[in-house]
């Protein structure tokens, strides 16, 4: 049951910090959104480690950190970068379909699933997949809007940071997120020495990456405690629903109208979840 709860935490942060970053890329430099929320997450993270005062593990394992970092900024910069042009409720789904990735990669390496939590992963893959349609009832067809490219190539991104993250949360989660977190830093260095980005995002926005930042941070090493202590097809799963927060976040605050196709897609996925947390 915890790794179910440690993913439901996981799936709430990432919702709430994707909203944010896809919010405020309308208006920032998404580089610049992603340097600082990185660096807030290796404070916040450092902090805990020297509080905690943890060595830093020989495991050879938790090198497949460092990847994950570098997937992760990927995977966070084409969806910011969708959510700038097109619509969150649309968009955001669809960078989650990449869970079929670590899916198909944990039950070939052995994770073992009752037929009931198998349909409950199935329901929440295809409430995700019903949250992206959306009815034009001018044309009277179907349609994905701007920005899908981005999307789905986050997802491809999502499902191979699930993967190295799993591998590198094998025994030492924090040490593995403070990894991950801190070697997407070094992606910027070169960025900001040629002034590509800026920290200087000015000080009525900078909370809100701050927090954008923590929330990220928080969901990432709830995500890799709850890999470590249960199976990645079923963690990534639960993770991967994030979109369900974004989606009543726009629908709340920025008034973006979430349409029955996609309200049946939501019911189907918190039916999933259910599914998958009681079996």
């Amino acid at each position: 049951m915890l790794p179910v709860t440690l993913s439901i935490f996981a799936c709430f942060g990432w919702g709430i910090a994707d909203f944010i970053g896809g919010l405020k890329s309308r208006d920032l430099p998404t580089l610049s959104i992603l340097m600082i929320s990185s660096l807030t997450g290796t404070f916040l993270l450092g902090g805990i480690l020297l509080l905690l005062k943890s060595p830093l593990p020989s495991d050879p394992l938790i090198l497949w950190a460092v990847p994950a970092g570098f997937i992760g900024i990927a995977a966070m910069f084409m969806l910011y970068r969708s959510l700038a042009v097109g619509s969150m409720a649309i968009l955001a789904p669809i960078s989650a379909t990449g869970v079929v990735l670590p899916v198909i990669w944990g039950i070939f390496f052995g994770d073992t699933l009752s037929g009931l939590c198998i349909l409950g992963m199935v329901l929440a893959i295809l409430g995700s997949l019903l949250a992206v349609m959306e009815y034009d009832t001018k044309r009277k067809s179907k349609k994905l809007t701007q920005g899908i490219g981005l999307a789905a190539g986050s997802a491809f991104f999502v499902g191979l940071y699930f993967i190295t993250m799993d591998t590198a949360c094998t025994h030492h989660p924090i040490w593995a997120s403070m990894i991950m977190r801190s070697s997407a830093l070094i992606i910027f260095i070169p960025l900001l020495l040629i002034k590509t980005v800026t920290v200087n995002i000015g000080k009525v926005q900078l909370p809100y990456i701050l927090l954008m930042g923590a929330m990220d941070t928080m969901a990432a090493f709830c995500f890799a405690l709850a890999t470590s202590k249960g199976m990645l097809s079923q963690v990534a799963v639960i993770s991967s629903l994030y979109p369900v927060v974004t989606i009543v976040l726009s629908a709340a605050i920025t008034g973006e109208r979430i349409q029955k196709v996609q309200f049946s897609g939501v019911v189907l996925a918190l039916a999933g979840v259910t599914l998958i947390s009681a079996f």
